[in-house]
C-alpha cells in the first residue's frame, strides 16, 4: 500500500470522496486565511483604515487614514533583484542544453519563474502544474488561494487538491492531483460528480521558503515588514491630524471677563480689548528632533527587515562608486537572494525531472543534469565589467561563449552567434572578391 492510500485509509476511511473533507481541515483554513489576509493587504485594505473619526468644534473630524503601499515597493524589488532578468542553464550535453531551451522559450517559462518568486514573497508558497499543450511543455502558477497541498504525517507530498466556487453560479469544483493521474470532480446540480480523469506527470511542484514554525510551507515576507508598516501610517496619520488641529488651526483661548458679543467670521483686523484678562491661541510645539529620530529609527528598521539598501526609494544622495562598494549596499539583499535561490533550486531540480520525464514519453532521451545561472540585478560599472572579461579572456580563463551570456547587451546569445557567423561569410566572401579584381592575372593564370 501507497502513502496516499494509507492516508485516505487512516484519515478517511478509504472515502471515494475524501478530498471534501480534506480542504475543510483546520490546517488548510488558516493557510487560506493568510492567503487572503496579504491580498487584502496588497488591495491597500490596512489597518490604518480602522481609525476612527472623531468630534473636533462640534463636528466631526475626518481623521487622516495614510496608507502607505511600501510592501509592493519591497516585493517587486526582490522579486526583480533575482529574476528580474532571465536565468541561463547550463548541462555539460549540448543536445539537452538546446531542448530545455527551446522549452523555456516556448513556454515562456522567464514570466512562470517571476510568478513564483512574487507568490513565494508574497504568500510564502507557489505551486506549478506541468501540462503539454499541443506537444509544447508549459506551467500555469496555480492560484494561492485554491490550493491544498496535502502532506501525510511523516512530512511527505503525497496529493493536491485545487479547490473553488464560482461566484456567479455557486458550483464548487475540484482538481485533484494523484501522482500519476487528475480527478475533475464539480457539483453542478447539487450532487458530486466525477467530469473527467487526465493523465499527470506528477504533482504540481510545491515551492516554498523557510518557515521555523512548518517545514512543509513557507512565510511571507509581509508577515516581517507589516507590523513596522504599521506603525508608520498610525504615526503618520496622527502627526498629520495634529498638525491640522493643533497647529494650523488653534483653539482660541480667553481668559477674564465674559465677551457677551460675538466676532464676525469674516473678520480681519479686528482688536479685541478686555478690561482683565488674556487673550491667546492655544497650539501644540511638537518636538521636531524626537520626532524625526522616531521616523528615521522605523524606517532603518524597516529597511532592515526588508533587506533593501536604505538608498533605495530615499532622497539619499550618493557619488559615483565602485562595484565593490555597491556590492557592500546590497549586501543584504544578496544574503536574501541567495536564500531564495536554495529553495528555488529544490523546485527547479523537480521540474527538470518532469521535462525528461515528458521527454521521454516523446522519445527524446535528455539528460535532467541541468544548473540553473541567475543574472542578478545588480547595478555594475559596464567599462570595469567588459575590462575583466577580456582580461580573463586573454587569460585562456574564459570562452567567448561565456563573454556573451555575462554581457547585458547581449540578450539571447544563440541569436548573436549566428549573426557572427555570418558577419564572417561576408567577410571571406568581401575578402576573395577584392583579391579577384586586384590580381586579374591571378585569375586569367587560373583559367
Amino acid at each position: 500500500m501507497d502513502r496516499l492510500s494509507y492516508y485516505i485509509e487512516k484519515q478517511y476511511a478509504n472515502n471515494p470522496r475524501w478530498f471534501e473533507e480534506e480542504v475543510n481541515q483546520g490546517n488548510h483554513a488558516k493557510r487560506i486565511s493568510d492567503v487572503i489576509n496579504n491580498r487584502d493587504y496588497l488591495a491597500g485594505r490596512h489597518k490604518v483604515l480602522l481609525r476612527q473619526d472623531s468630534q473636533y468644534k462640534g463636528k466631526t473630524l475626518v481623521v487622516n487614514k495614510t496608507v502607505l503601499q511600501y510592501a509592493k515597493t519591497v516585493i517587486r524589488f526582490h522579486d526583480t533583484y533575482l529574476l528580474g532578468k532571465p536565468v541561463q542553464l547550463s548541462c555539460n550535453d549540448e543536445n539537452t542544453l538546446k531542448t530545455f531551451s527551446d522549452i523555456y522559450k516556448l513556454g515562456q517559462y522567464d514570466s512562470v519563474d517571476y510568478q513564483i518568486i512574487d507568490r513565494v514573497n508574497k504568500f510564502g508558497d507557489a505551486y506549478e502544474a506541468i501540462y503539454v499543450d499541443n506537444g509544447v511543455i508549459k506551467s500555469k502558477v496555480l492560484d494561492n488561494a485554491c490550493s491544498y497541498p496535502v502532506y501525510d504525517d511523516m512530512g511527505e507530498y503525497i496529493a493536491f487538491i485545487e479547490y473553488w466556487t464560482d461566484a456567479y453560479t455557486a458550483i464548487s469544483f475540484w482538481n485533484v492531483y494523484y501522482p500519476t493521474y487528475v480527478e475533475h470532480w464539480d457539483n453542478e446540480g447539487g450532487e458530486l460528480r466525477l467530469v473527467s480523469t487526465d493523465r499527470s506527470v506528477g504533482l504540481p511542484i510545491h515551492y516554498h521558503n523557510f518557515n521555523d514554525e512548518d517545514y512543509n510551507f513557507g512565510v511571507s515576507l509581509l508577515n516581517d515588514i507589516r507590523p513596522i508598516l504599521d506603525d508608520l501610517e498610525d504615526i503618520i496619520s496622527k502627526m498629520g491630524d495634529s498638525i491640522y488641529v493643533n497647529t494650523l488651526n488653534p483653539m482660541p483661548v480667553a481668559i477674564g471677563q465674559r465677551i457677551e458679543s460675538s466676532i464676525p467670521a469674516d473678520a480681519t483686523g479686528y482688536v479685541l480689548n478686555l478690561d482683565v484678562g488674556d487673550f491667546k491661541y492655544a497650539s501644540c510645539n511638537m518636538d521636531y528632533n524626537t520626532i524625526k529620530l522616531y521616523l528615521d529609527n522605523l524606517k532603518q528598521f524597516l529597511n532592515d527587515v526588508a533587506c533593501i539598501p536604505s538608498v533605495l526609494g530615499s532622497s539619499t544622495n550618493i557619488a559615483n562608486i565602485s562595484s565593490v562598494s555597491m556590492q557592500i549596499l546590497l549586501m543584504m539583499a544578496n544574503v536574501y537572494a541567495d536564500e531564495n535561490k536554495k529553495w528555488l533550486n529544490n523546485g527547479f531540480s523537480e521540474r527538470f525531472k518532469m521535462f525528461q520525464k515528458i521527454l521521454g514519453m516523446q522519445g527524446i532521451k535528455v539528460d535532467s543534469d541541468v544548473e540553473v545561472i541567475y543574472n542578478v540585478s545588480m547595478p555594475v560599472a559596464s567599462t570595469e565589467m567588459i575590462a575583466n572579461l577580456k582580461a580573463l579572456q586573454e587569460m585562456g580563463a574564459i570562452s567567448r561563449e561565456t563573454i556573451m551570456e555575462k554581457t547585458e547587451y547581449i540578450t539571447d546569445v544563440d541569436v548573436e552567434k549566428k549573426r557572427l557567423q555570418g558577419e564572417n561569410v561576408s567577410q571571406n566572401v568581401s575578402q576573395n572578391g577584392n583579391k579577384s579584381v586586384d590580381n586579374p592575372s591571378e585569375e586569367v593564370g587560373n583559367k
